[in-house]
């Protein structure tokens, strides 16, 4: 019975740490993904940030005289 007793415990234990290393190995996975996915997320908004200052760029040319860009002075 003690040999039962012993033989159970040890392999909750040991499916108790298969479990725990099964995750830890999935975290990593998933960190590495998210971290992918957040450096390309910074990429798009630089890019977006260097849009955007292009075209606040041009308006605030326009705003300050509308005849150098087309524009028609009222």
């Amino acid at each position: 019975m003690d040999a039962t007793m012993a033989a159970v415990v040890t392999g909750a234990f040991g499916l108790l740490m298969f479990l725990i290393e099964r995750g830890r190995r999935e975290n990593v996975r998933d960190h590495g993904y998210v971290k992918e996915k957040l450096a390309d997320l910074k990429a798009d908004i630089k890019d977006i940030d260097a849009d955007i200052a292009v075209v606040e760029h041009k308006l605030d040319a326009h705003l300050n005289d509308p005849r150098s860009h087309g524009g028609k002075k009222k």
